[in-house]
Order: C-alpha cells, then sequence, then structure tokens
C-alpha cells in the first residue's frame, strides 16, 4: 500500500471517529429545568460541616445536611453537582435515595428531579474519598456541594464541607 492511501485512510479513520463522537455528544440528556414555584420553600438548618481529621485509609468521610420544605407546594431538586471528582452528593427523601452526583463537567448533565413534598424532610449527602487524590493528597481540603431548586427565594443551593487528611 503507498504512503498517500494509508495517509488517507487515517485521515478518513480519524474524521469516522470525530463524527461518531461529536453525533453520541450531542445525544446526551440536558440538566433538568426547575420552574420556580410560589409556595416551594426550602429550609436549611446548616451550610457548612467540618470533618476534623480524615482519615487517609478511613474510608468515606460523609455527612448528611438537612433540609425540609416548609412550603405548601412541592419542592424540586435537582442539578446536583460537587466541587470535585474526590466528591459524590445525592438526595435521600422518605421515598429512597436518588442517583449519585459528581463534579460538573465530569459527567454528562441529568434531567434527574427529586421531590420533597410540604412537610418533608430529607438530606443532602456529600461524600468525599480521601484516596482519590493519591497518597500525596493529605493536608486541609474544603469542597462544596450545590444543587437548584423551585423555591423562588432559594434557587441555587451550596453547602461546604472541610477537613484534615491524615495518614
Amino acid at each position: 500500500m503507498s504512503d498517500k492511501k494509508i495517509i488517507i485512510a487515517v485521515i478518513l479513520f480519524t474524521v469516522a471517529i470525530l463524527a461518531g463522537a461529536i453525533f453520541f455528544l450531542g445525544k446526551s440528556s440536558s440538566k433538568a429545568s426547575l420552574e420556580k414555584t410560589a409556595g416551594a420553600k426550602i429550609e436549611t438548618t446548616e451550610t457548612s460541616f467540618d470533618f476534623k481529621d480524615i482519615p487517609y485509609s478511613g474510608g468515606d468521610a460523609i455527612h448528611e445536611f438537612k433540609v425540609k420544605n416548609i412550603g405548601d407546594k412541592p419542592l424540586q431538586i435537582a442539578n446536583m453537582v460537587s466541587s470535585c471528582a474526590c466528591s459524590k452528593v445525592f438526595l435521600k427523601t422518605p421515598k429512597g435515595e436518588g442517583p449519585k452526583f459528581g463534579m460538573k463537567g465530569m459527567s454528562p448533565p441529568s434531567d434527574w428531579t427529586g421531590t420533597l413534598n410540604p412537610g418533608e424532610e430529607g438530606q443532602v449527602v456529600s461524600s468525599f474519598d480521601p484516596t482519590y487524590h493519591g497518597p500525596q493528597g493529605v493536608g486541609p481540603i474544603s469542597r462544596i456541594v450545590s444543587f437548584e431548586t423551585n423555591d423562588p427565594d432559594k434557587p441555587y443551593v451550596e453547602f461546604s464541607f472541610s477537613g484534615n487528611v491524615i495518614k
């Protein structure tokens, strides 16, 4: 096979791969769209948490931030993300647990929406994997998990956690 044919074959193969990637990426789901609802009202009891020392070999550090719908209409929660790939976040309600979400941009957007009915309480569960950054990842950490709501007064909620990864 001549050099020209090999070059043309490589170019065509590359174009086919790029076209396929563009096609599949274009078909990814979009993020949830929440319509602000008068009467949906979120209450949070804390917005930050300090784990203090987090043992490197101690497994994930997990904290549950309590949320409650103190309104008279269903409260929707969506577009949950964490600030680092070492962290995950999900919503736990009386109906069960939602999917786990990670760092924005590291996974496709999701149209998933969780609901707390009037008077219901739930937990925004955040987890941190102290081994994610490897053995050199010891020392102080600070991460954020966030989400959107249909509460017109609080359309965006952010919780932070911190700690000190130790060996």
